[in-house]
Protein backbone atom coordinates (compact mmCIF):
# COMPACT_ATOMS: atom_id res chain seq x y z
CA UNK A 1 0.00 0.00 0.00
CA UNK A 2 1.00 3.50 -1.29
CA UNK A 3 2.16 5.45 2.02
CA UNK A 4 0.13 8.86 1.33
CA UNK A 5 1.94 12.34 3.01
CA UNK A 6 -1.14 12.38 5.46
CA UNK A 7 -0.91 9.01 6.66
CA UNK A 8 2.91 9.69 6.86
CA UNK A 9 2.78 12.54 9.35
CA UNK A 10 0.38 10.86 10.85
CA UNK A 11 3.05 7.82 11.75
CA UNK A 12 5.86 10.63 12.87
CA UNK A 13 3.19 12.13 15.08
CA UNK A 14 3.11 8.98 17.24
CA UNK A 15 6.67 9.15 18.13
CA UNK A 16 5.82 12.73 19.88
CA UNK A 17 3.90 12.72 22.39
CA UNK A 18 -0.44 50.91 8.50
CA UNK A 19 -1.66 50.51 4.95
CA UNK A 20 1.22 50.07 2.39
CA UNK A 21 1.25 50.88 -1.48
CA UNK A 22 1.17 47.91 -3.16
CA UNK A 23 4.75 47.42 -4.99
CA UNK A 24 3.36 47.52 -8.59
CA UNK A 25 1.10 50.94 -7.71
CA UNK A 26 4.88 52.09 -6.30
CA UNK A 27 7.17 51.29 -8.98
CA UNK A 28 4.71 52.60 -11.41
CA UNK A 29 4.96 55.92 -9.30
CA UNK A 30 8.51 55.52 -9.82
CA UNK A 31 9.04 55.32 -6.02
CA UNK A 32 11.26 51.81 -5.07
CA UNK A 33 9.45 49.85 -2.51
CA UNK A 34 10.42 49.15 1.14
CA UNK A 35 10.83 45.16 1.46
CA UNK A 36 10.06 43.49 4.53
CA UNK A 37 11.01 39.83 5.17
CA UNK A 38 9.78 37.18 8.38
CA UNK A 39 12.91 34.67 8.35
CA UNK A 40 12.86 32.07 11.37
CA UNK A 41 16.04 33.21 12.70
CA UNK A 42 18.74 36.22 12.67
CA UNK A 43 22.48 36.45 13.20
CA UNK A 44 23.39 39.68 13.99
CA UNK A 45 26.88 39.51 13.82
CA UNK A 46 27.58 40.85 10.08
CA UNK A 47 30.73 40.77 9.11
CA UNK A 48 30.50 37.77 6.02
CA UNK A 49 34.00 35.81 8.07
CA UNK A 50 33.39 35.97 11.29
CA UNK A 51 32.48 32.23 12.07
CA UNK A 52 29.44 32.95 13.16
CA UNK A 53 28.43 33.73 9.53
CA UNK A 54 28.70 30.14 8.74
CA UNK A 55 24.81 29.45 8.62
CA UNK A 56 22.44 29.39 6.37
CA UNK A 57 20.45 32.14 8.59
CA UNK A 58 23.66 35.01 7.72
CA UNK A 59 24.21 33.76 3.91
CA UNK A 60 20.57 34.87 3.47
CA UNK A 61 20.96 38.33 4.88
CA UNK A 62 24.84 38.93 3.91
CA UNK A 63 24.66 38.22 0.59
CA UNK A 64 23.06 41.60 -0.59
CA UNK A 65 25.75 43.36 1.67
CA UNK A 66 28.72 42.34 0.63
CA UNK A 67 30.34 41.34 -3.40
CA UNK A 68 33.22 39.13 -3.99
CA UNK A 69 35.84 39.18 -6.63
CA UNK A 70 33.83 36.61 -8.47
CA UNK A 71 29.99 36.10 -8.39
CA UNK A 72 28.89 32.53 -9.06
CA UNK A 73 25.16 32.66 -10.66
CA UNK A 74 23.58 29.83 -8.96
CA UNK A 75 20.63 30.32 -11.48
CA UNK A 76 22.60 29.79 -14.30
CA UNK A 77 24.02 26.57 -14.05
CA UNK A 78 26.97 27.72 -11.42
CA UNK A 79 28.12 30.21 -14.34
CA UNK A 80 30.92 32.14 -12.60
CA UNK A 81 31.31 36.03 -13.77
CA UNK A 82 33.54 38.46 -12.19
CA UNK A 83 32.29 40.71 -9.75
CA UNK A 84 34.74 43.48 -7.97
CA UNK A 85 37.65 41.89 -10.49
CA UNK A 86 37.35 42.30 -14.10
CA UNK A 87 40.12 39.87 -15.50
CA UNK A 88 41.91 37.15 -13.77
CA UNK A 89 44.87 35.76 -14.93
CA UNK A 90 46.74 32.38 -14.38
CA UNK A 91 50.62 33.11 -14.26
CA UNK A 92 51.60 30.02 -13.12
CA UNK A 93 50.90 27.08 -11.17
CA UNK A 94 50.27 29.09 -8.02
CA UNK A 95 50.10 32.61 -8.75
CA UNK A 96 46.43 33.95 -10.25
CA UNK A 97 46.62 37.93 -10.88
CA UNK A 98 43.64 40.10 -11.07
CA UNK A 99 42.36 43.59 -12.19
CA UNK A 100 39.95 45.08 -9.87
CA UNK A 101 36.68 47.13 -11.41
CA UNK A 102 36.89 50.64 -11.38
CA UNK A 103 35.41 53.13 -8.95
CA UNK A 104 33.33 50.51 -6.91
CA UNK A 105 32.30 52.40 -4.00
CA UNK A 106 31.89 51.32 -0.55
CA UNK A 107 28.71 52.55 1.80
CA UNK A 108 30.86 55.00 3.20
CA UNK A 109 31.37 56.65 0.04
CA UNK A 110 35.22 55.74 -0.36
CA UNK A 111 36.13 53.82 -3.19
CA UNK A 112 37.72 50.50 -3.52
CA UNK A 113 41.47 49.76 -4.34
CA UNK A 114 44.14 46.70 -3.98
CA UNK A 115 44.88 48.19 -0.80
CA UNK A 116 41.42 46.86 0.42
CA UNK A 117 41.73 43.61 -1.13
CA UNK A 118 45.08 42.86 0.43
CA UNK A 119 43.64 43.33 4.14
CA UNK A 120 39.92 41.98 3.56
CA UNK A 121 42.10 38.54 2.14
CA UNK A 122 45.26 39.01 4.77
CA UNK A 123 46.02 37.53 8.13
CA UNK A 124 44.54 39.87 10.40
CA UNK A 125 41.01 39.46 9.03
CA UNK A 126 40.83 36.11 7.58
CA UNK A 127 43.77 33.78 6.97
CA UNK A 128 45.58 34.70 10.57
CA UNK A 129 45.40 31.54 13.27
CA UNK A 130 43.50 33.81 15.41
CA UNK A 131 41.87 35.96 13.05
CA UNK A 132 37.95 36.12 13.11
CA UNK A 133 37.85 34.49 9.66
CA UNK A 134 40.22 31.48 10.51
CA UNK A 135 37.41 29.16 9.97
CA UNK A 136 35.69 30.59 6.92
CA UNK A 137 39.64 30.39 5.49
CA UNK A 138 40.03 27.15 6.51
CA UNK A 139 36.56 26.05 5.10
CA UNK A 140 36.51 27.88 1.66
CA UNK A 141 40.20 29.42 1.10
CA UNK A 142 42.60 27.48 2.80
CA UNK A 143 44.72 26.97 -0.52
CA UNK A 144 45.40 30.99 -0.23
CA UNK A 145 48.83 31.75 0.98
CA UNK A 146 49.76 35.21 0.38
CA UNK A 147 47.87 38.39 -1.51
CA UNK A 148 49.99 41.01 -3.17
CA UNK A 149 49.06 44.45 -3.88
CA UNK A 150 51.10 45.16 -8.02
CA UNK A 151 49.00 48.86 -7.85
CA UNK A 152 46.02 50.55 -7.04
CA UNK A 153 44.00 47.93 -9.20
CA UNK A 154 46.16 44.86 -9.72
CA UNK A 155 46.54 42.13 -7.06
CA UNK A 156 48.61 38.72 -7.21
CA UNK A 157 46.77 35.62 -5.02
CA UNK A 158 49.55 33.46 -4.65
CA UNK A 159 48.34 29.39 -3.36
CA UNK A 160 50.05 26.83 -1.39
CA UNK A 161 50.10 24.10 -3.99
CA UNK A 162 48.10 24.26 -7.28
CA UNK A 163 44.74 24.10 -6.73
CA UNK A 164 42.08 22.55 -9.52
CA UNK A 165 39.13 24.98 -7.93
CA UNK A 166 40.72 28.03 -7.05
CA UNK A 167 38.61 30.54 -9.05
CA UNK A 168 35.64 29.12 -7.89
CA UNK A 169 36.49 29.14 -4.68
CA UNK A 170 36.87 33.19 -5.56
CA UNK A 171 33.00 33.56 -6.36
CA UNK A 172 31.98 31.03 -3.49
CA UNK A 173 32.33 32.59 -0.08
CA UNK A 174 34.78 34.15 2.19
CA UNK A 175 36.35 37.08 -0.69
CA UNK A 176 33.44 39.30 0.33
CA UNK A 177 35.37 42.65 0.44
CA UNK A 178 35.69 45.55 3.13
CA UNK A 179 36.87 48.93 3.78
CA UNK A 180 40.48 48.47 5.47
CA UNK A 181 39.80 51.87 6.31
CA UNK A 182 36.50 51.93 7.89
CA UNK A 183 37.90 48.29 9.91
CA UNK A 184 40.54 50.20 10.83
CA UNK A 185 38.67 53.45 12.50
CA UNK A 186 36.66 51.03 14.35
CA UNK A 187 36.59 51.41 18.16
CA UNK A 188 36.68 47.49 18.66
CA UNK A 189 35.67 44.39 16.34
CA UNK A 190 32.41 43.57 18.05
CA UNK A 191 31.51 47.50 17.15
CA UNK A 192 32.75 46.61 13.74
CA UNK A 193 30.74 42.92 13.20
CA UNK A 194 27.70 44.48 13.85
CA UNK A 195 27.81 47.39 11.32
CA UNK A 196 30.96 46.27 8.77
CA UNK A 197 31.06 48.23 5.61
CA UNK A 198 31.38 46.68 2.34
CA UNK A 199 30.51 46.98 -1.11
CA UNK A 200 27.06 45.38 -2.07
CA UNK A 201 23.98 46.88 -3.08
CA UNK A 202 22.43 47.46 0.47
CA UNK A 203 24.26 48.73 3.45
CA UNK A 204 23.10 48.28 7.17
CA UNK A 205 20.93 50.46 8.59
CA UNK A 206 19.30 49.81 11.77
CA UNK A 207 20.21 46.21 13.72
CA UNK A 208 18.12 45.11 16.71
CA UNK A 209 20.33 42.45 18.56
CA UNK A 210 19.03 39.28 17.59
CA UNK A 211 15.82 40.38 16.16
CA UNK A 212 15.62 43.15 13.50
CA UNK A 213 18.12 43.60 10.37
CA UNK A 214 16.97 46.85 8.21
CA UNK A 215 19.49 47.49 5.51
CA UNK A 216 19.08 50.54 2.74
CA UNK A 217 19.83 51.22 -0.19
CA UNK A 218 23.68 51.79 -1.62
CA UNK A 219 22.88 54.05 -4.72
CA UNK A 220 26.41 54.46 -5.84
CA UNK A 221 26.68 50.82 -6.40
CA UNK A 222 28.25 49.64 -9.35
CA UNK A 223 26.24 46.90 -10.50
CA UNK A 224 23.19 49.57 -11.18
CA UNK A 225 20.26 51.28 -8.91
CA UNK A 226 18.83 48.87 -6.18
CA UNK A 227 15.70 47.70 -6.70
CA UNK A 228 14.25 48.37 -2.81
CA UNK A 229 14.81 51.43 -0.88
CA UNK A 230 14.99 49.79 1.90
CA UNK A 231 15.05 45.61 3.54
CA UNK A 232 13.55 44.81 6.93
CA UNK A 233 14.23 40.91 8.22
CA UNK A 234 12.81 40.33 11.11
CA UNK A 235 13.06 37.38 13.18
CA UNK A 236 10.01 35.86 13.23
CA UNK A 237 10.32 31.72 14.61
CA UNK A 238 6.72 30.34 14.41
CA UNK A 239 5.53 30.21 11.07
CA UNK A 240 1.75 30.72 11.74
CA UNK A 241 2.77 33.77 12.64
CA UNK A 242 5.22 34.40 9.59
CA UNK A 243 2.31 33.19 7.63
CA UNK A 244 -0.67 35.98 9.43
CA UNK A 245 2.15 38.79 8.37
CA UNK A 246 2.52 37.61 5.25
CA UNK A 247 -1.72 37.30 4.91
CA UNK A 248 -1.92 41.01 7.07
CA UNK A 249 0.52 42.97 4.41
CA UNK A 250 3.10 43.28 7.18
CA UNK A 251 5.79 41.45 5.04
CA UNK A 252 6.30 40.91 1.32
CA UNK A 253 8.18 37.56 1.71
CA UNK A 254 8.32 34.85 4.53
CA UNK A 255 10.77 32.54 4.33
CA UNK A 256 10.62 28.29 5.48
CA UNK A 257 7.38 27.26 4.36
CA UNK A 258 7.02 23.70 4.66
CA UNK A 259 4.31 21.60 2.60
CA UNK A 260 1.69 21.46 4.99
CA UNK A 261 1.24 25.03 4.94
CA UNK A 262 1.51 26.26 1.19
CA UNK A 263 -2.09 25.49 0.99
CA UNK A 264 -2.84 28.65 3.33
CA UNK A 265 -0.95 31.09 1.05
CA UNK A 266 -1.59 29.33 -2.85
CA UNK A 267 -5.27 30.28 -2.12
CA UNK A 268 -5.20 33.71 -1.11
CA UNK A 269 -5.69 36.57 -3.41
CA UNK A 270 -2.45 38.19 -4.11
CA UNK A 271 0.02 35.94 -2.54
CA UNK A 272 2.38 33.27 -4.37
CA UNK A 273 4.74 30.07 -3.16
CA UNK A 274 8.58 30.52 -4.68
CA UNK A 275 11.50 28.51 -4.39
CA UNK A 276 11.21 24.80 -4.41
CA UNK A 277 13.98 22.67 -5.32
CA UNK A 278 17.60 23.12 -4.16
CA UNK A 279 21.00 22.73 -4.42
CA UNK A 280 21.27 22.26 -0.83
CA UNK A 281 20.79 18.79 1.54
CA UNK A 282 20.06 17.63 4.85
CA UNK A 283 22.48 14.81 5.87
CA UNK A 284 22.92 13.18 9.50
CA UNK A 285 26.52 12.57 10.85
CA UNK A 286 28.10 9.91 13.60
CA UNK A 287 30.21 10.27 15.99
CA UNK A 288 32.20 7.12 16.48
CA UNK A 289 34.81 8.26 18.72
CA UNK A 290 32.67 10.57 20.70
CA UNK A 291 30.16 7.47 21.04
CA UNK A 292 31.23 4.12 22.16
CA UNK A 293 28.54 2.00 20.59
CA UNK A 294 29.08 3.88 17.54
CA UNK A 295 32.38 2.43 16.63
CA UNK A 296 30.73 -0.55 15.29
CA UNK A 297 31.24 0.06 11.64
CA UNK A 298 28.34 -3.11 11.03
CA UNK A 299 25.95 -0.48 13.06
CA UNK A 300 26.70 2.87 11.56
CA UNK A 301 26.25 1.27 7.94
CA UNK A 302 23.19 -0.25 9.11
CA UNK A 303 21.64 3.17 10.26
CA UNK A 304 22.42 4.34 7.24
CA UNK A 305 20.71 2.05 5.43
CA UNK A 306 17.10 1.41 7.64
CA UNK A 307 16.41 5.46 5.89
CA UNK A 308 13.80 5.48 3.14
CA UNK A 309 15.02 8.23 1.73
CA UNK A 310 12.24 8.47 -0.44
CA UNK A 311 9.57 8.23 2.04
CA UNK A 312 11.14 11.11 3.90
CA UNK A 313 11.19 13.24 0.33
CA UNK A 314 7.77 12.51 -0.41
CA UNK A 315 5.79 11.95 2.99
CA UNK A 316 7.48 14.99 4.23
CA UNK A 317 8.24 17.21 1.49
CA UNK A 318 4.99 16.13 -0.87
CA UNK A 319 7.26 14.97 -3.09
CA UNK A 320 8.83 18.79 -3.40
CA UNK A 321 12.24 16.93 -2.40
CA UNK A 322 14.74 14.74 -3.60
CA UNK A 323 15.95 11.69 -2.03
CA UNK A 324 19.84 11.91 -2.25
CA UNK A 325 21.86 8.58 -2.04
CA UNK A 326 25.44 9.60 -3.48
CA UNK A 327 27.71 12.51 -2.85
CA UNK A 328 27.59 12.81 -7.23
CA UNK A 329 25.61 16.12 -8.05
CA UNK A 330 25.29 16.19 -12.08
CA UNK A 331 26.61 19.71 -11.95
CA UNK A 332 29.94 18.10 -10.56
CA UNK A 333 30.14 16.40 -14.58
CA UNK A 334 32.96 14.23 -15.50
CA UNK A 335 34.71 13.58 -11.74
CA UNK A 336 31.70 11.40 -10.92
CA UNK A 337 31.41 7.62 -11.08
CA UNK A 338 28.10 6.70 -13.50
CA UNK A 339 28.65 3.17 -12.27
CA UNK A 340 28.07 4.41 -8.66
CA UNK A 341 24.91 3.25 -6.62
CA UNK A 342 25.28 5.20 -3.19
CA UNK A 343 23.23 4.17 -0.26
CA UNK A 344 19.86 3.16 -0.56
CA UNK A 345 16.98 1.32 2.32
CA UNK A 346 17.76 -1.91 2.14
CA UNK A 347 16.29 -4.01 5.05
CA UNK A 348 17.55 -7.48 4.51
CA UNK A 349 21.18 -6.02 4.14
CA UNK A 350 20.24 -4.26 7.45
CA UNK A 351 19.41 -7.24 9.50
CA UNK A 352 22.11 -8.81 8.33
CA UNK A 353 24.92 -6.42 9.33
CA UNK A 354 23.53 -6.02 13.20
CA UNK A 355 23.71 -9.58 13.05
CA UNK A 356 27.23 -9.63 12.68
CA UNK A 357 27.33 -6.19 14.97
CA UNK A 358 28.30 -6.13 18.06
CA UNK A 359 25.43 -4.38 18.94
CA UNK A 360 22.63 -5.60 21.37
CA UNK A 361 19.63 -3.01 21.45
CA UNK A 362 21.35 -0.31 23.59
CA UNK A 363 20.46 3.37 23.39
CA UNK A 364 22.35 5.58 21.05
CA UNK A 365 21.53 9.46 21.34
CA UNK A 366 20.27 11.46 18.84
CA UNK A 367 20.23 15.06 19.92
CA UNK A 368 18.24 18.33 18.11
CA UNK A 369 16.56 21.17 18.33
CA UNK A 370 14.15 20.24 16.48
CA UNK A 371 13.32 23.90 15.02
CA UNK A 372 16.24 24.97 13.38
CA UNK A 373 15.58 23.18 9.83
CA UNK A 374 12.09 23.02 8.22
CA UNK A 375 10.32 19.90 8.83
CA UNK A 376 12.66 19.25 11.68
CA UNK A 377 11.21 17.38 14.49
CA UNK A 378 8.89 15.70 11.99
CA UNK A 379 12.09 14.20 10.50
CA UNK A 380 13.85 13.70 13.35
CA UNK A 381 10.82 11.07 14.72
CA UNK A 382 10.81 9.35 11.27
CA UNK A 383 13.94 8.86 11.39
CA UNK A 384 13.33 7.54 14.90
CA UNK A 385 10.57 5.37 13.69
CA UNK A 386 12.61 3.85 10.88
CA UNK A 387 15.25 2.73 13.36
CA UNK A 388 12.76 1.42 15.46
CA UNK A 389 11.27 -1.12 12.80
CA UNK A 390 14.71 -1.39 11.89
CA UNK A 391 15.29 -3.14 15.86
CA UNK A 392 17.50 0.02 16.69
CA UNK A 393 17.59 1.89 19.54
CA UNK A 394 17.67 5.28 18.74
CA UNK A 395 16.79 8.25 21.56
CA UNK A 396 15.64 11.33 20.47
CA UNK A 397 16.76 14.64 22.92
CA UNK A 398 15.13 17.14 22.91
CA UNK A 399 18.04 20.46 23.39
CA UNK A 400 17.65 24.37 23.26
CA UNK A 401 20.68 25.19 21.09
CA UNK A 402 23.89 23.63 18.77
CA UNK A 403 26.13 23.75 21.91
CA UNK A 404 23.81 21.21 23.67
CA UNK A 405 23.87 19.17 20.65
CA UNK A 406 27.15 19.21 20.04
CA UNK A 407 28.08 18.25 23.69
CA UNK A 408 26.17 14.86 23.43
CA UNK A 409 27.68 13.27 20.25
CA UNK A 410 25.59 10.54 18.79
CA UNK A 411 23.70 11.42 15.43
CA UNK A 412 23.47 14.85 14.69
CA UNK A 413 21.55 16.52 12.07
CA UNK A 414 23.38 18.78 9.65
CA UNK A 415 23.06 20.61 6.13
CA UNK A 416 25.38 21.76 3.39
CA UNK A 417 25.48 21.95 -0.43
CA UNK A 418 27.92 23.18 -3.25
CA UNK A 419 28.58 26.34 -3.61
CA UNK A 420 30.33 25.69 -6.76
CA UNK A 421 30.46 22.76 -9.39
CA UNK A 422 32.82 20.21 -7.61
CA UNK A 423 33.08 17.74 -4.98
CA UNK A 424 35.19 19.89 -3.22
CA UNK A 425 32.54 22.40 -2.07
CA UNK A 426 30.46 19.09 -0.71
CA UNK A 427 31.97 16.11 0.67
CA UNK A 428 35.28 17.48 1.48
CA UNK A 429 34.01 20.84 2.86
CA UNK A 430 31.20 18.96 4.95
CA UNK A 431 33.36 16.68 7.11
CA UNK A 432 36.97 17.81 6.03
CA UNK A 433 39.65 17.98 9.20
CA UNK A 434 38.81 21.80 9.37
CA UNK A 435 34.50 20.95 9.78
CA UNK A 436 32.72 20.49 13.09
CA UNK A 437 32.68 16.66 13.29
CA UNK A 438 36.66 16.34 12.85
CA UNK A 439 37.06 19.67 14.75
CA UNK A 440 35.35 18.33 17.49
CA UNK A 441 36.78 14.91 17.60
CA UNK A 442 33.99 13.12 16.82
CA UNK A 443 35.70 11.34 13.54
CA UNK A 444 38.72 10.99 11.59
CA UNK A 445 40.22 8.87 9.34
CA UNK A 446 43.54 9.50 7.76
CA UNK A 447 43.05 8.18 4.28
CA UNK A 448 39.74 9.87 3.72
CA UNK A 449 42.21 13.29 4.88
CA UNK A 450 45.09 12.47 2.38
CA UNK A 451 42.50 11.79 -0.23
CA UNK A 452 40.73 14.87 0.37
CA UNK A 453 44.12 17.21 -0.27
CA UNK A 454 44.82 15.35 -3.08
CA UNK A 455 41.28 16.33 -4.66
CA UNK A 456 41.74 20.04 -3.67
CA UNK A 457 45.34 20.10 -4.78
CA UNK A 458 45.71 18.19 -8.57
CA UNK A 459 44.16 19.46 -11.20
CA UNK A 460 44.61 15.66 -12.90
CA UNK A 461 41.12 14.71 -13.91
CA UNK A 462 42.10 10.84 -13.52
CA UNK A 463 43.50 11.32 -9.93
CA UNK A 464 40.38 13.69 -8.84
CA UNK A 465 38.32 10.80 -10.21
CA UNK A 466 39.82 8.10 -8.15
CA UNK A 467 40.48 10.14 -4.93
CA UNK A 468 36.37 10.97 -5.15
CA UNK A 469 35.80 7.64 -5.72
CA UNK A 470 37.80 6.72 -2.70
CA UNK A 471 36.44 9.08 -0.57
CA UNK A 472 32.97 7.98 -1.13
CA UNK A 473 33.91 4.10 -0.20
CA UNK A 474 35.23 5.26 3.34
CA UNK A 475 32.24 7.28 4.22
CA UNK A 476 29.73 4.75 2.49
CA UNK A 477 31.39 1.72 3.70
CA UNK A 478 34.60 1.20 5.76
CA UNK A 479 34.08 4.24 7.93
CA UNK A 480 30.95 5.72 7.50
CA UNK A 481 30.52 9.33 9.52
CA UNK A 482 28.00 10.49 7.37
CA UNK A 483 24.69 9.71 5.26
CA UNK A 484 22.98 12.05 2.74
CA UNK A 485 19.27 12.04 3.43
CA UNK A 486 17.65 14.66 0.80
CA UNK A 487 17.13 17.98 -1.08
CA UNK A 488 16.51 20.68 1.11
CA UNK A 489 13.70 23.28 -0.64
CA UNK A 490 14.11 26.54 0.42
CA UNK A 491 9.93 27.48 -0.18
CA UNK A 492 9.05 31.22 0.11
CA UNK A 493 5.53 32.83 0.76
CA UNK A 494 5.16 36.54 -1.20
CA UNK A 495 2.88 38.94 -2.13
CA UNK A 496 2.57 37.99 -6.07
CA UNK A 497 3.45 41.85 -7.31
CA UNK A 498 7.18 41.26 -5.93
CA UNK A 499 9.75 40.63 -8.17
CA UNK A 500 12.48 38.42 -6.60
CA UNK A 501 13.72 35.30 -7.68
CA UNK A 502 14.76 32.70 -5.08
CA UNK A 503 18.21 30.46 -5.89
CA UNK A 504 18.51 26.86 -5.04
CA UNK A 505 21.21 28.11 -2.30
CA UNK A 506 20.30 29.65 1.30
CA UNK A 507 21.41 32.80 0.32
CA UNK A 508 18.75 35.83 -0.95
CA UNK A 509 20.20 38.15 -3.58
CA UNK A 510 18.16 40.86 -3.14
CA UNK A 511 19.95 43.62 -5.52
CA UNK A 512 19.56 44.80 -8.97
CA UNK A 513 20.08 41.85 -11.85
CA UNK A 514 23.34 41.45 -12.93
CA UNK A 515 24.91 41.27 -16.67
CA UNK A 516 26.62 38.14 -17.00
CA UNK A 517 30.47 38.89 -17.67
CA UNK A 518 31.31 35.21 -17.36
CA UNK A 519 34.90 33.77 -16.62
CA UNK A 520 36.84 32.34 -19.06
Amino acid sequence: MQTTRRRFLGMTAMAAGAIALPNTIMAATGRRPNLNIAVQDLRTILEPVDGSSIANVSWRVQYSIFDQLLRTDYNDNFRLNFALATSLKQIDATIHEITLRDNVKFHDGSTMTADDVVFSLGPDRLRGENAPGAAVFANFLSSLADVQKINDRTVRLITRTEDPVFAQRLGAWGTQIISARARAGASSYDAWAAKPIGTGPYKIGEVRNGDEITLVAHDEYWGGQPPFASIRFKRLPEIAARIAGLKSGDYDIVTDITPDHIAEIEGVNGLSIVGGEAMWFRFLTFAPLRTPILKDVDLRRALALAIDRGALADGLWDGRAKALTSWQLPIFGEINDPNRKGVSYDPAQVKELLAKSSYRGEEIPYPSVGTYYPMQLAENQALVEMWKAAGINVKLIMCENWTQVGDIGGINDTSGGAFYADPVSMLWQIIGPTNDLQSTGGWTNAEFNALGHELETTTDLAKRQAAFKRMQDIVEIEDPCITPLHSMPFIYGQKADVSWQPNPLPQMYLGPKMPPEPVA
